[in-house]
């Protein structure tokens, strides 16, 4: 039994314009397929139909004509959902939809855009390949062919495809045996499976075996930037780590140097300073023993010095006990000391004074 929408309806158009004539001002429809509108033979596909309306029933057109699909009675208001099962080769096509009021006025909207629907497998697979190889930088350009078999003449179309959308991505005419496909501006979503069909442009609407899956992957431009920054400031700190070390290096070679090189002035000043003072102490040394000339290097303020082998003089042996052993004593001239370099020089030599105890 035929729906009273649905026969109203086919009354309306079989009369022409009569009761439910096309109004331009009622909003245009709008169809979809679910899961795609490019599917396998013998599957099922769902066609939606929606509009901004509640007042309305909508109806079904396959190639301009109507079709005797009815809408699911579960479709929420506003949208009618049409199943088509068990797709055959003759199901393929450009379908749109439409809806009319249910009250008087009596009058139906424009079509929808027509929605392209096709059952691949009647020709062999084409072949995809991409221009470039490797990741895609968001921002990018695409570039993929899809090309057809020799042998085939007719006139055909080519569609591209990405598995998860409804409808081909692209459909172009071909150039030759092939065609290519320009992806402008790519973004992180784009990044899928693609794969190309092509069919006949006109009825019956054949179409191919999809080709093989072809995997795209777009990276977004800002981690790139983010991962080339984070090697460019590895490759700096590299670089200052090697320059501290080189610095450092060089600085402990030139502080290692100066030391040697100190360490062998010191050497050479010191063996020569204790010669001198050696020479000076020979000097000095060189005192006669009493009632002998004292030398002429002899500092005019020391009136004793210390040898270290010296014979103790008669009337010191009664003391010998009671001094410690092996000291030898120096008087000194402290007024000489005191006095300036004139007073000095007019001083006469003293014999020197030995007290010594036994060695």
């Amino acid at each position: 039994m035929i729906p009273p929408f649905l026969a109203l309806f086919c009354v309306g158009l079989c009369a022409g314009q009569g009761d439910i004539r096309r109004h331009e001002s009622l909003p245009r429809p709008s169809i979809s397929a679910w899961p795609s509108s490019v599917v396998p033979a013998n599957s099922t596909v769902t066609l939606r139909c929606s509009a901004p309306t509640r007042d309305g029933n909508f109806a079904l057109r396959k190639n301009g004509f109507p079709q005797g699909f009815v809408p699911s009675p579960d479709s929420p208001e506003g949208l009618a959902e049409f199943h088509l099962a068990d797709l055959k080769n003759s199901n393929a096509g450009e379908y749109t939809c439409e809806y009319y009021r249910r009250e008087s006025p009596h009058i139906r909207s424009p079509p929808s855009d027509a929605l392209l629907l096709l059952v691949t497998g009647n020709f062999p697979k084409p072949l995809l390949q991409p221009h470039q190889r490797g990741k895609v930088t968001a921002g990018g350009k695409v570039t993929l062919q899809c090309q057809r078999p020799e042998h085939l003449t007719e006139s055909i179309m080519f569609a591209l495809l990405k598995k998860g959308t409804s409808t081909p991505i692209q459909i172009q005419n071909p150039v030759g045996k092939e065609t290519d496909f320009s992806l402008q501006n790519v973004a992180v979503d784009d990044t899928g499976d693609y794969s190309c069909v092509y069919f006949q442009g006109k009825p019956p609407f054949w179409a191919s075996e999809p080709s093989n899956h072809l995997a795209i992957w777009v990276t977004a431009r800002d981690s790139l930037l983010e991962d080339t920054e984070s090697s460019n400031r590895a490759e700096t700190t590299l670089g200052t780590t090697e320059i501290i070390l080189i610095i450092i290096f060089t600085l402990l070679f030139l502080l290692a140097a100066f030391l040697i090189y100190r360490y062998s002035n010191c050497g050479a000043a010191l063996d020569k300073m204790t010669k001198r003072c050696v020479s000076s102490c020979k000097e000095l040394l060189s005192c006669s023993a009493p009632g002998s000339n004292q030398p002429a290097s002899w500092p005019s303020g020391l009136t004793g010095c210390f040898l270290p082998t010296l014979t103790l003089e008669e009337g010191t042996q009664g003391s010998r006990a009671e001094e410690p052993h092996g000291v030898t004593y120096a008087e000194l001239n402290t007024r000489a000391l005191s006095e300036g370099p004139s007073s000095q020089e007019k001083q006469p030599l003293e014999t020197c004074v030995y007290s010594a105890l036994k060695m």
